[in-house]
C-alpha cells in the first residue's frame, strides 16, 4: 500500500515566501496538473466519517457544487460578527469574539475567482468558524469535501506574516444537517496545527456517506496564539465530490489515508508515552471536539495542554488563582479546574485558555465531573456537593450531604460521588439526594459508571476492594479484593475494560468489568503520597497522571 503526499515545496523552489506570504502560482498550477488524477486511500469497516486523503481532483476551481460559494467570492454579507462570504454563516465558540471580514487581497492561488473568507483577532485567543448546510445529496452515496486553503499567520506589528504552530484549523460535518457546531452530532477531523502549510491539507477533508440530502460542513480555526500580535487565518477553495467509482456496498465503509507511523505495530495494554507536564499533575480531563487532554497541575494552580494525536503539552494555561488545581474537567466547550485552596472554581475556555469566571463552591473542592448540562464538585472539607449550569458557568445550588466528597463519575442526569468517610453519593443535576449508599463503607474513593448494566464501581483505600454496585438499590453485585490498594477509576464500555490505578506501586490494573477478574496490569509514572487521583479515557487510550513523577502515562487501550 502507498500514500499521496502533497508538499508545498516544487522542483523548481519554494512555493511559499513565508515573510511576504507570496505564492508562485504557475509552479502550483503545474503541479495541479500533474497530480488531477491522482487519489488514495484505505478501506476499512468503521462506524463513524474520518479525515481523508487524496488530492481533490479541482482543488481550485471557482465553483465545486453541491456547495454554494466554495470559491468565496464578495463582497459578503453582513453578520453580527462581521461580512461573511455569501452562502456561509459564522459561528463563534469562544469567550473572545474574533472580526470576520470578506477580502480580495489574499486567495487561493489558482483560483479564478478572488476572494475569501478572513477571521482574525489582536493579541487573544478565539475559537470560531463558518458552516454551510448542503442540499441535493444522495442517501447512502459517497461525497469527499475539503477546504482547498487555509493560510494562517501571525503579524507582530511589523506587516509581515509570520508563522507559528498556534493557530489550528479543523473540518467537521453534521450528518443530521444541524447547525450547532457543539452538537455531538458534528464529526470532527484532527485539528491542523502546522503553519507552514496552507494549501491541500489532507487533515482538512473529509469522506462520508450522506444519511439524507442534508448535511452540515464546518471550517474552524481554534487560535491559541495571544502573545504575538495579530492571529488570522484565511478560507478559500472549498469543494465537494461525489467518489467515483463509489465504495462497495459494504455497510460503514469509508475511505482513510494511508498512515506509516515508523512501522511500530500497535500493541494493546502498553505504555505508547509517558509526558512531561508539570510539577505535581493531580486531576485529568479529555476533550473528543478538540483532540486535547487536560492536566491540572497543583503547584502552579495551571492547566497543561497535550495535543493527543502528538503527545505534546501545547501551551500550560493559568487558572488567574494561588488556589491549586485540583480536579478538572471539560463541557460546554468549557474547563472546570476544582481550586482546592481557593474554595473555588475557575472557568477556562477550552480552546484558547482564555479566563471565563470563577465561581465560589464549597470548602476544599477535589474532584469534579461534567454531563450535558451539568458540572458536580465534591467539596471535601464542607461535606457538600455544589452544581454548576455548564451552560452560564453559574451556580445553581450546593447540596450539604456525604462525609468528605473525593471524586465524581457522572450519568445522564445525575452524578455518583465517592464519600471517603461512608460509601457512595447519587446527586440529581437539581442538587436532589437520590440515593446514599453506604455498603462500600469508609474509604470508598475510586467510582466509575457503567451505563449499560447500571451499575456503579466503587474502590475502597482501606480494604484493597474494588465493587460493582447496583446503581438503583445499592447493593453489591461483585467485588474482588486486590493486592495493591485501589485508587481512581475509569470503565471504558466498548471493551468492558475497568482501569484501576494502584498508587501505592505505580501501577495500573485492567479489569473485566463483567466479572472483575485481572486481565492485566501495566507500569505508570511514580504516584507518591498525593497521587492516584487522575485518570481518563479517549480514542482508544487511557490516560493516567503520575503526581510524584510530573507525567502523564498514555496507555494504549486497544488498536485502532
Amino acid at each position: 500500500m502507498g500514500g499521496t503526499s502533497i508538499l508545498l515545496t516544487a522542483p523548481g523552489g519554494a512555493w511559499y515566501n513565508a515573510q511576504q506570504n507570496t505564492v508562485d502560482e504557475v509552479q502550483v498550477k503545474r503541479f495541479f496538473q500533474r497530480t488531477s488524477a491522482l487519489s488514495v486511500g484505505l478501506a476499512v469497516s468503521i462506524s463513524a466519517m474520518m479525515p481523508s486523503a487524496g488530492t481533490p481532483p479541482s482543488a481550485l476551481a471557482a465553483s465545486c457544487a453541491p456547495i454554494v460559494n466554495g470559491s468565496m467570492a464578495g463582497p459578503g454579507h453582513a453578520t453580527a460578527y462581521g461580512v461573511v462570504a455569501d452562502g456561509w454563516n459564522p459561528f463563534v465558540l469562544s469567550a473572545a469574539t474574533p472580526t470576520f471580514e470578506w477580502v480580495n487581497n489574499e486567495n487561493a492561488p489558482g483560483d479564478p475567482v478572488m476572494g475569501s473568507q478572513y477571521i482574525w483577532a489582536d493579541l487573544v485567543g478565539f475559537d470560531a468558524g463558518i458552516d454551510q448546510t448542503i442540499t441535493g445529496l444522495t442517501p447512502g452515496v459517497y461525497y469527499r469535501f475539503w477546504l482547498g486553503y487555509a493560510l494562517a499567520a501571525y503579524d507582530p506589528g511589523d506587516q509581515i506574516n509570520h508563522r507559528n504552530n498556534l493557530i489550528g484549523r479543523q473540518v467537521g460535518i453534521d450528518l443530521t444537517g444541524g447547525t450547532d457546531p457543539r452538537s455531538p452530532t458534528v464529526a470532527w477531523g484532527t485539528i491542523y496545527w502546522d503553519g507552514n502549510a496552507a494549501l491541500n491539507i489532507p487533515a482538512l477533508s473529509m469522506t462520508f456517506a450522506a444519511q439524507s440530502s442534508r448535511a452540515t460542513i464546518f471550517l474552524r480555526v481554534v487560535n491559541t496564539n495571544i502573545n504575538n500580535g495579530r492571529s488570522k487565518v484565511w478560507f478559500d477553495a472549498v469543494c465537494m465530490e461525489m467518489l467515483n467509482p463509489q465504495p462497495s456496498p459494504v455497510p460503514s465503509t469509508v475511505f482513510l489515508p494511508f498512515v506509516r507511523v515508523n512501522s511500530i505495530a500497535c500493541t494493546p495494554l502498553t505504555t505508547v508515552a509517558t509526558i512531561p507536564v508539570g510539577v505535581h499533575p493531580k486531576g485529568v480531563a479529555v476533550d473528543p471536539p478538540t483532540n486535547r487532554v487536560f492536566v491540572s497541575l497543583f503547584d502552579s494552580s495551571a492547566v497543561a495542554v497535550v495535543d493527543a494525536a502528538t503527545n505534546q503539552v501545547l501551551a500550560t494555561w493559568s487558572t488567574n488563582s494561588s488556589g491549586h488545581s485540583n480536579g478538572v474537567s471539560v463541557s460546554g466547550g468549557n474547563i472546570y479546574v476544582a481550586l482546592r485552596d481557593a474554595a473555588s472554581v475557575a472557568v477556562l475556555n477550552a480552546s484558547t485558555g482564555a479566563f471565563v469566571a470563577n465561581r465560589s463552591v464549597g470548602s476544599q473542592p477535589y474532584g469534579v465531573g461534567a454531563t450535558g448540562s451539568r458540572v458536580w464538585v465534591a467539596n471535601f472539607a464542607s461535606n457538600s456537593v455544589s452544581i454548576l449550569d455548564a451552560a452560564t458557568t453559574n451556580g445553581v445550588t450546593t447540596t450539604n450531604a456525604g462525609s468528605n466528597p473525593s471524586l465524581v463519575a457522572p450519568a445522564a442526569s445525575s452524578a455518583f460521588v465517592s464519600d471517603l468517610g461512608d460509601g457512595v453519593m447519587e446527586v440529581a443535576n437539581d442538587g436532589t439526594l437520590l440515593h446514599n449508599f453506604t455498603a462500600t463503607g469508609a474509604g470508598s474513593f475510586g467510582i466509575a459508571f457503567n451505563a449499560a448494566t447500571n451499575q456503579v464501581y466503587v474502590s475502597n483505600r482501606n480494604t484493597s476492594q474494588v465493587a460493582a454496585l447496583d446503581a438503583t438499590t445499592g447493593a453489591v453485585v461483585k467485588s474482588v479484593t486486590l493486592a495493591q490498594v485501589p485508587y481512581a477509576l475509569a470503565f471504558e464500555s466498548n471493551r468492558n475494560h475497568l482501569f484501576v490505578v494502584l498508587a501505592e506501586s505505580n501501577q495500573l490494573a485492567i479489569l473485566d468489568g463483567a466479572t472483575l477478574n485481572s486481565i492485566a496490569v501495566v507500569s505508570i509514572g511514580a504516584q507518591g503520597a498525593q497521587g492516584g487521583d487522575g485518570i481518563a479515557l479517549m480514542n482508544n487510550r487511557v490516560y493516567v497522571v503520575n503526581n510524584d513523577a510530573g507525567t502523564m502515562s498514555v496507555i494504549q487501550d486497544a488498536c485502532p
